[in-house]
């Protein structure tokens, strides 16, 4: 994420907070960055603990989940979990690809999503699905 797009997302937060008479910490304000510039990335929980200590070295991991739970609670990121680890996530309907042999995860934009409500819808089945995480093997994507 771009240092701009950064610094509006963190006025959101800020806004948010305030609506909800909330304090946020200097400390949590840095954390909220790092986690913002990491979210496109479905960055894990140690990873962005790794990443806030170089710049937070006693920050707690409690702290840094802490933060991630908040951000959640307001809607400015998702979190979803893949063979125990928590990773973040932006707000936006798509699906997620969990590439298992390369350990990574690749975003397939929102339309797809209409597309597998329109073919369910024909079986009967009509879903409220934002997202959609599908685990697999992925080959030179």
């Amino acid at each position: 994420m771009k240092e701009q797009d950064i610094d509006d997302r963190m006025k959101d937060v800020l806004e948010k907070l305030s609506e909800k008479e909330l304090r946020m910490t200097p400390q949590r304000i840095l954390i909220s960055k790092t986690i913002l510039a990491m979210v496109k990335n479905h960055s894990s929980l140690k990873e962005i603990y790794d990443e806030t200590q170089k710049v937070l070295p006693r920050v707690g991991m409690s702290t840094v989940y802490n933060t991630i739970k908040m951000l959640e609670s307001l809607k400015i990121i998702d979190t979803f979990d893949i063979d125990g680890k928590m990773r973040i996530d932006q707000t936006f309907p798509h699906i997620n690809i969990y590439c298992r042999n390369e350990d990574s995860i690749i975003d397939v934009d929102g339309q797809a999503i209409e597309e597998i409500k329109q073919v369910l819808s024909k079986y009967g089945i009509n879903v409220d699905v934002k997202k959609i995480l599908i685990d697999g093997k992925c080959n030179n994507y």
